[in-house]
């Protein structure tokens, strides 16, 4: 066999990753001692992501933003209603111009918004 017809084959065949040992004793199949894999730790993932998060909030205009906040602050029974929120998030000039489409930094992106408050917006944005 060739060189190339090795690594060929080392590509078709899916890598094995090396998953952490855990030791169990006891029943239902397992012998005593025997060692078993343990589930691999899990990542989340942004709910959605940039691309798409940028895509919808560019339909959204100002008024939207606005409509976001106060039915965020409502939902999260936010102290001083939705102006703290809109003020923190910079979002306190779009009132100026409630018609215009938003040009604001994307919801994840405000690092003055805790993320429940992250969270509870992109819901509300249908995000």
């Amino acid at each position: 066999m060739s060189l190339l017809d090795d690594l060929l084959n080392k590509l078709k065949k899916p890598a094995q990753a090396s998953q952490p040992q855990q030791t169990v004793s006891g029943k239902a199949g397992v012998g005593s001692g025997q060692a078993v894999p343990t589930a691999a730790p899990t990542v989340s993932m942004p709910a959605v992501d940039t691309q798409k998060q940028k895509e919808a909030l560019a339909k959204k205009i100002n008024q939207d933003i606005i409509n976001a906040a106060y039915k965020v602050a409502d939902q999260l029974k936010l102290k001083g209603g939705p102006w703290p929120l809109l003020r923190a998030a910079g979002w306190g000039h779009l009132t100026d111009k409630r018609g215009d489409r938003y040009k604001g930094p994307f919801i994840d992106d405000i690092d003055a918004l805790t993320p429940e408050v992250k969270e509870a917006l992109k819901k509300v944005l249908g995000l």
